[in-house]
């Protein structure tokens, strides 16, 4: 019962936040998607359109185990309710505004996407976020393509950036996924090669990102198992990085499919070099449900590519560490996404972390050996 309140209330607060944004969107009657996560123009084109760029990777809520037709049920009495109060009435339409309304997944910022003008605007709820913002632009646009920023209002914490016509990542077909995958190595190759020229890395051992997290927590003693003293002493470098990489993150342009482009960098921060690359297995897993690029991975698809990071800062990639170096990716993770983070919240990620470790061990195989049970 907990968690249907609170799931309540925080559609609740999706709704006022909409209605606190009327200026920026088109008038007309507005509906929720079908899993509650966003909210559209009752227009079946525009319905189409977002249910094609933003079905991929939200978040699904269960109030029991096992309880799918409660999820259900009430997921489509509290769209009925609340799209009875969803309408934006303006006698007058001054000009082309958005017409689909999506919440961040930090349940503050919002991006109100404009298709008619190709525009998205992004409103920021924290001044510091709003920052980090275009200082990630500045910092990365040199390596990695970035949709440009048109326009910006720093009193009201507002961003106008160009909106790309993308191809969905549950249309990506096996070219369109090897292709982007390699684009992501190749610009990271040459990021690094520039950041371990100039020296600008901070080398950080493992053993130092252990001591800030908490001392008693057996799912981080679980973690710490799984590196060896050799490597928890080892310093290696930290850099900044994107720090939430995974496909709907990454736009495949629809005009050109060889162009994509990096959206969301408001996690943008220092992190071993390699985060980017297993937050992306990570996050493809545990929500998409595709462990494809984890055992591409494990199986050694993508041994060039790692291989030649290590080398760019004067390190070797070890083959028989793989696990080693996923688990001081999960201690940087943890420093960064979960040190607030509540103890129900806490409970599933550790079940998440096993479940993807024990696929990981299944994958470790010796050449010309059976692999593990």
């Amino acid at each position: 019962m907990k968690r249907l309140s609170n799931y309540y209330a925080h559609k609740k607060r999706l709704v006022e936040g909409f209605e606190a944004r009327k200026e920026f969107l088109s008038p007309g009657s507005y509906q929720f998607d079908e899993s509650m996560t966003y909210i559209h123009l009752d227009d079946m084109e525009i319905s189409r359109k977002s249910k094609e760029l933003f079905s991929q990777g939200l978040h699904i809520i269960n109030f029991a185990n096992g309880g799918f037709f409660v999820k259900t049920a009430v997921t489509k009495i509290l769209r009925f309710y609340f799209n009875k109060k969803l309408f934006i009435d303006r006698k007058t339409k001054e000009a082309d505004k958005g017409t689909v309304y999506l919440p961040a997944g930090n349940g503050k910022d919002v991006k109100i996407f404009d298709f008619s003008q190709k525009e998205v605007l992004i409103t920021y709820s924290e001044t510091e976020i709003f920052q980090q913002k275009l200082d990630a632009y500045s910092q990365f646009k040199n390596w990695f393509p970035i949709p440009s920023i048109l326009d910006k209002d720093e009193k009201r914490k507002l961003i106008i950036e160009r909106y790309i016509e993308y191809k969905s990542s549950a249309q990506w077909d096996d070219y369109d996924t090897k292709f982007i995958i390699n684009e992501v190595f190749r610009r990271y190759l040459e990021y690094f090669k520039e950041q371990g020229s100039n020296g600008t890395a901070d080398w950080v051992p493992a053993f130092e990102i252990a001591g800030l997290l908490p001392s008693d927590s057996a799912f981080l003693e679980e973690i710490e198992l799984g590196i060896s003293r050799e490597l928890l002493e080892r310093p290696l470098p930290m850099l900044p990085v994107h720090g939430d990489l995974w496909s709907p993150n990454i736009l495949l342009d629809k005009e050109d499919s060889k162009k994509i482009y990096f959206i969301d960098w408001e996690m943008a921060g220092d992190m071993y070099f390699f985060y980017d690359f297993f937050v992306f297995m990570w996050n493809e897993a545990i929500v998409n449900k595709n462990y494809s690029f984890i055992r591409y991975y494990m199986e050694g698809e993508y041994d060039f590519y790692f291989e030649h990071s290590f080398e760019l800062f004067n390190l070797e990639f070890d083959k028989g560490r793989k696990q080693e170096y996923l688990n001081i990716f999960f201690l940087n993770m943890y420093v960064r996404r979960w040190l607030d983070a509540d103890d129900g919240y806490m409970d599933w990620i550790w079940g998440e972390y096993r479940k993807f470790m024990e696929y990981v061990i299944s994958l470790d195989v010796l050449p010309d050996m059976p692999r593990r049970n």
